[in-house]
């Protein structure tokens, strides 16, 4: 039995702000759950409960145990906690699903957590206490943005005095380390991507993707991700982000290392948040994903984080803990206005490297925090920490600091936020200097060379400066090595750079990558070293006793000799014409560079020098559906042709679910797959959705029924044709094919039940041959339960749906016979309905029966495609100058081409950001293609992103004269 204690909520729902302005308070500890031996209830959970209305939803995050150590390197580290937090969730899951009125909105690993939503009721959230493996609840509190403290601006001649002050330029200038190759992690308010300060800077690996996968996320309330295009809800982001990586385009330097890349999760959109944005975007800074969740390039080498709370957040411990342990150095902001709270939180977890603030006199600012902060003042302390430690660990420029500000121009603000960023960036100047430098010898090199006096203590460190003020030059130049090798990799027949190479450093296995101009560098201790080399498509290459002097990079020539290769070549057509695809990227897979080619407006291709052998061989095209890839083998001195044909794409699905994260279920686990293009929707968006071709109205646990909102969906998809999946789950809840039922009293009447039922299936059996249920006939079944299976046995029906075009085609049953009605259809005047009584959730869990049911469903109720129709595809999108000057004209172009079979008008829509600029109509041939151009005069400084339907490009402009907005 667990004992009960005090849970470890006592000051942890402090309001967290951005430190740039006041901070929160602290509240009260926790009381005791309901049952002695249940999870500690935090009473704010509580009261939150007694405030809603009954059953009004609510949020609560599920604190489960956490790693308690963390031994290895990085990768041991991040399996580690993925693998503890899928264990010790499992069983807290499956409890939670067996009921139906609890959601699991997301799952986390960085903290060990889930936040769930549930209908606000006593006796609910006592179920949650009661489930064993919780270890105590929390509301999922909210985190604000607090005013910033603003400041008529500063800016310096050549750089602003922060960045004059840690002596930043002449570690560019000295030691020629601009923070090439680091990464820095910001989690803020978002980020203005388009600022000239920062442009080109964003981490992404697929720079043609405008969401920069990688490098840009965004999360919701439940710190699920939101698919969005890189934005700053506020302007903190893009000032912060500003100081660790900005240019000089106003004729001011701004940022302490401005080759670094950047990494941004909005996680205190327009300034307000919860805890499970703050926690999902530091799992996401610590293992970068894309929107689908796959992973999305490195790690970074620095966290950034200029938000806290008052008082000690014991929940901000365990993932403050886990980016370090992964190698990475969590920078921090202390907080400002801590008062009787002397610090925030999570700068005063001990593992953090916590930031005060100073002036350009080197002065502590009156806002900045510090304390002494002990160990026996949190609730369950690691047992590994000191009795005791001061906070903060260093200081940096933090009063009156000029940055970027969105929009394109800077502004001036003060606090720790602003000295957090100068220390993330001079962190990542000595990442960039020593890659393979730990957070603990960085620190000490950080502490060991900055500026302190006794103006504040006679001993150091003290509770004002901590360590010091940073310097990073001296930090860098400890840790510097000023000597390596310089090299370039070239195609020996031909003399062109070879990128993409992979270069190896012996003794010490040095590796290195070369860049797409085949040049690469590493810095190297004096001494004898061995150069290996090897590139797909190349013999490897050594090269021998390269010397290496002191301060001195010996420079490599390493030419690679071609393997025996021939050529790939073929063309891409559209299936309805034969006409060729321009635009279309042929790759080999499986290989360790990139060997591509893209089609001409023929839909031609050629792939040169392709090593002889056997290869998978795929196709892509945005706008169109590709086969599955292709088996090609290439042989010496020959010509291969591989022809690939694309096909329509299916019509796009609209996927309405409250909250969003089961519509994303549909998303990642039926549509994305398929190739079927699917947006979610909440069913407060049900009239954007109803512009898709095909609508599916799922589970809602998040509102009741509007009667107009419903009734324009169903005005807006009988005009268009879009047919309709209404679907529901034996959860009671208003889902979609129930509330068909209250709007249209068709179905007459619905059922549903939650339970195991022992020796007893889940099934639907045919009625009526339809396509839905392919070439089954009367009396055979789907089956969507076996009874040997753990799948629920959970049933939902419906019955009274007939008249017009409606007829109930399959029943709901069980091996002990028919519940009621399970498939229905309705054959209307413009476009067709579907009613799946048990496909409202879950379609991960779907048997194979019941997802192929669900693909013949949303077949059927599409609308037909056009046939013989023109099919228009935009390619090669240009602009005339990567760089202009304000007022100074730019030349866009892009070509289109009509692949369909019949002559057609193209609306070629060119868009500037998320605006349109004009609207350019075409008529062409089947298989004509024409160029249209337009003519853009910036008006203003900043980066311009110009998008054609699926291809995007930009330019930047410049001005002459260093001017700022503010």
């Amino acid at each position: 039995m667990r004992r009960f204690r005090v849970s470890s909520t006592r000051s942890r729902l402090a309001t967290i702000a951005v430190l740039a302005g006041l901070a929160g308070t602290a509240i009260s500890p926790t009381n005791a759950a309901a049952q002695p031996d249940a999870a500690p209830i935090a009473p704010e959970l509580a009261a939150l409960v007694d405030a809603a209305d009954e059953g009004e939803p609510v949020q609560a995050l599920l604190m489960l145990p956490n790693v308690t150590e963390h031994d290895g390197g990085y990768d041991v580290v991040i399996d580690t906690l993925r693998e503890h937090a899928a264990e010790s969730q499992a069983e807290v899951v499956r409890h939670l699903e067996a009921r139906d009125d609890l959601t699991v909105l997301n799952r986390l690993w960085l903290t060990n957590m889930l936040v769930v939503e549930f209908p606000a009721r006593a006796e609910a959230l006592a179920a949650l206490a009661d489930i064993p493996g919780v270890d105590h609840l929390i509301p999922n509190f909210e985190l604000t943005l607090p005013d910033v403290k603003e400041s008529a601006d500063v800016r310096a001649q050549g750089l602003t005095w922060g960045v004059d002050k840690i002596e930043a330029a002449r570690v560019w200038r000295d030691l020629g380390v601009t923070g090439a190759d680091a990464k820095v992690a910001v989690l803020d308010t978002g980020v203005a991507i388009d600022h000239p300060d920062l442009a080109d800077k964003m981490a992404t690996t697929n720079p043609r993707d405008p969401r920069h996968p990688g490098g840009w996320a965004e999360f919701d309330v439940s710190g699920g991700r939101v698919d969005s295009l890189p934005r700053d809800s506020a302007e903190h982001g893009t000032h912060v982000t500003g100081t660790v990586v900005g240019g000089d385009t106003s004729g001011t330097a701004i940022g302490v290392a401005p080759d670094a890349e950047y990494m941004h999760g909005l996680v205190i959109p327009n300034g307000r948040g919860t805890f499970a944005q703050i926690a999902a975007g530091m799992q996401w800074a610590v293992a970068p994903t894309d929107i689908n969740g796959e992973p999305a390039g490195s790690p970074p080498d620095v966290v950034s984080m200029s938000l806290g709370a008052n008082g000690l957040l014991e929940e901000m411990i365990a993932p403050t803990q886990a980016i370090r342990a992964a190698g990475i150095v969590p920078v921090i902001a202390i907080g400002n206005n801590c008062g009787t709270a002397g610090t925030a939180s999570p700068g005063n977890v001990y593992e953090a490297i916590a930031v005060g603030a100073t002036d350009s006199s080197d002065n502590v600012a009156s806002f900045s925090c510090g304390g002494v902060v002990r160990k026996d003042q949190w609730t369950e302390p690691p047992a590994e920490w000191p009795e005791e430690w001061v906070k903060p660990n260093i200081s940096a420029p933090g009063v009156d600091v000029y940055s970027a500000n969105p929009g394109g121009g800077h502004s001036t603000f003060s606090g720790t936020s602003m000295a957090t960023p100068h220390t993330a960036g001079t962190a990542a100047l000595m990442r960039s200097a020593a890659p393979g430098l730990s957070v603990d010898a960085l620190f000490a090199a950080l502490a060991d060379t900055s500026f302190w006096d006794d103006r504040n203590s006679p001993d150091r460190p003290d509770t004002r400066f901590g360590h010091g003020r940073i310097n990073a030059y001296e930090a860098t130049a400890r840790v510097a090595v000023r000597s390596g090798i310089t090299g370039t990799v070239t195609a020996g027949a031909s003399g062109d750079p070879v990128g993409d190479a992979k270069v190896v450093v012996l003794p010490g296995n040095r590796t290195v990558t070369t860049d797409a101009d085949g040049t690469f560098s590493t810095r190297l201790e004096p001494g004898a070293y061995e150069v290996v080399v090897s590139a797909f498509g190349f013999e490897a290459a050594t090269v021998s006793d390269v010397v290496v002097g002191e301060n001195s990079f010996t420079p490599v020539a390493v030419p690679l000799q071609d393997v025996p290769s021939g050529q790939l070549i073929g063309t891409v057509v559209f299936a309805e014409s034969g006409h060729g695809v321009p635009g279309a990227t042929i790759s080999l897979l499986d290989v360790p560079r990139n060997v591509s080619a893209t089609t001409g407006a023929d839909g031609r291709y050629t792939i040169p020098l392709v090593p002889a052998g056997t290869y998978s061989v795929e196709v892509i095209h945005p706008s169109f559906t590709a086969p599955r890839p292709s088996q090609v083998t290439i042989t010496v001195d020959a010509a291969t042709e591989a022809n690939f044909t694309l096909r329509q794409r299916p019509p796009s699905v609209a996927v309405v679910s409250t909250p969003e994260s089961y519509a994303q279920e549909y998303v990642d686990h039926v549509f994305t797959p398929a190739g079927v293009p699917a947006t979610t929707y909440s069913y407060s968006e049900l009239e954007q959705a109803a512009r898709h071709p095909v609508v599916l109205i799922g589970y809602n646990s998040g509102g009741g029924y509007d009667q107009a909102r419903f009734q324009a969906m169903l005005d807006a998809t009988d005009a268009s044709g879009a047919g309709v999946l209404f679907l529901d789950h034996p959860t009671g809840h208003p889902n979609g094919l129930r509330q068909l039922s209250t709007h249209t009293g068709q179905p007459e009447e619905t059922w549903s039940t939650a339970g195991w039922i022992d020796g007893e299936d889940l099934r639907y059996e045919v009625t009526a041959q339809h396509p839905i249920f392919g070439d089954r006939q009367v009396g055979d079944h789907v089956m969507l339960a076996p009874v040997d299976s753990d799948l629920p046995k959970w049933a939902a029906w419906f019955g009274g749906y007939e008249g017009d075009g409606r007829r109930i085609i399959g029943a709901l049953g069980r091996n002990s016979g028919v519940i009621g009605g399970g498939v229905a259809v309705d054959q209307r005047a413009n476009n067709r309905h579907v009613l799946l009584s048990m496909h409202g959730a879950d379609p991960a869990a779907w048997t194979a029966d019941a997802k192929e049911i669900f693909d013949n469903a949303i077949e059927w109720v599409a609308p037909e495609p056009p046939v013989n129709a023109p099919h228009f595809t935009p390619y090669e999108l240009t602009v005339s100058q990567d760089t202009v000057e304000v007022g100074e004209p730019v030349s866009v172009a892009v070509r289109v081409k009509n692949v369909g079979s019949s002559p057609g008008t193209y609306d070629a829509e060119l868009k500037v950001g998320d605006s349109t600029f004009a609207v350019t109509p075409v008529r062409l041939a089947p298989g004509a293609s024409t160029t249209v151009s337009w003519t853009i005069t910036p008006d203003a400084v900043r980066t311009y992103l110009i998008s054609v339907e699926h291809l995007a490009t930009s330019f930047r402009v410049r001005t002459p004269a260093a001017t700022g907005t503010r």
